[in-house]
């Protein structure tokens, strides 16, 4: 455009009637432009940026979706800038599911499960840990030993969305404990203001081992090895989102995929990524510690129990079947919903979309 208008500086400077012809033409151009954006884009305008929430705060276990965003998978999927919102302990990731078009968010399957035999509109997309990493912690000083050895004692739970799992170990063992909020910091079990904490092998119990403590000076209660092996983090969407936007969805799961598959070929390029991000959102860490946990969870997304290969995000109909069976044994649920409603099919596409 620049030297088209080079090329009119004469006939602008000569004469009025040439220029106001020239301006014309160019606002003549762009109300064209605009006109076949609002044409592309709907009557509405454009469509909302995609939100993806993350159910903790940033770190390794997120390293796929952080790289996704980083290399731009995400918008060569077509969608755009994707908003990453973070959560904090306590908080319950998946309300953010309202119904939007936009929104995202990971979560637990259990929680999810539980959730969606109750009534909320919950959908699963893709089943990106295919095994539980979740324990309770004790000090072996404390003389606890067994499960029923809690009950009466100090026990750190998270709350929100990652109750679901240690209340399933709770009632099976007919164990009842003192209840105390867990954030996201283990001081209160390294001062012995609780007495088990809830933590995760590939994050606090690394935390523990970096404070000092051996791993002999620790009891380890690893829920997966109590039958509640109770695969965590996947990635969910609004039932409406789901019917309406089945490309959107389909497009958000296969960024995800190629943003796991890079940051596990390419671990140091996938660190530097998660450290930034924890740098902005003033997250203390260390790279050794968010190595231990990229490490951890690339173990947890290829291999179910017992050491087998899992393709990326599926859910075994036999590992949903364990799962409902567990939680329904335990008074979490009344029936397990069935999983063509949980994780559906793709709907057919509507005539004219």
């Amino acid at each position: 455009m620049s030297g088209l208008h080079r090329q009119h500086v004469g006939d602008v400077v000569a004469g009025g009637c040439a220029a106001l012809a020239w301006w014309g033409m160019l606002a003549c151009v762009f109300a064209s432009a605009a006109e076949g954006d609002r044409t592309a884009t709907g009557p509405t305008g454009p469509a909302a940026p995609v939100v993806l929430k993350l159910h903790w705060y940033p770190q390794a276990q997120f390293a796929g979706y952080l790289v996704a965003q980083d290399k731009e998978f995400f918008r060569a999927a077509g969608l755009g800038d994707v908003e990453i919102r973070w959560s904090t302990a306590g908080e319950r990731c998946m309300d953010s599911l309202t119904g939007e078009a936009s929104v995202f968010c990971t979560g637990w399957l259990c929680d999810a499960l539980v959730r969606r035999a109750h009534g909320a509109q919950v959908v699963h997309l893709a089943q990106v840990a295919q095994r539980s990493a979740m324990l309770l912690v004790a000090r072996r000083a404390s003389g606890i030993i067994a499960p029923a050895d809690m009950t009466g004692k100090r026990v750190g739970l998270w709350g929100g969305d990652f109750d679901v799992l240690p209340r399933a170990f709770f009632r099976k063992f007919d164990v009842h404990p003192e209840i105390v909020p867990q954030s996201n910091s283990m001081v209160p079990f390294l001062r012995g203001a609780v007495t088990v904490a809830s933590a995760m092998h590939y994050n606090e119990y690394h935390k523990l081992l970096e404070a000092g403590l051996r791993p002999e000076e620790l009891v380890v209660f690893t829920l997966a090895d109590y039958g509640l092996d109770f695969p965590e983090d996947g990635l969910y969407c609004h039932e409406r989102c789901w019917h309406e936007h089945p490309d959107r969805c389909t497009a958000l799961v296969r960024a995800v995929e190629q943003g796991w598959d890079y940051a596990l070929a390419h671990e140091a390029e996938a660190l530097d990524v998660v450290l930034a991000y924890c740098r902005r959102a003033e997250v203390r860490t260390s790279r050794n510690h968010q190595q231990w946990m990229l490490r951890s969870m690339a173990g947890l997304i290829r291999n179910r129990s017992g050491g087998a290969r899992a393709p990326w995000g599926e859910l075994s109909p036999d590992v949903y079947e364990a799962v409902g069976r567990e939680l329904v044994e335990q008074g979490l649920l009344d029936a397990v919903p069935p999983l063509a409603e949980f994780h559906p099919p793709a709907p057919a596409q509507r005539k004219g979309r």
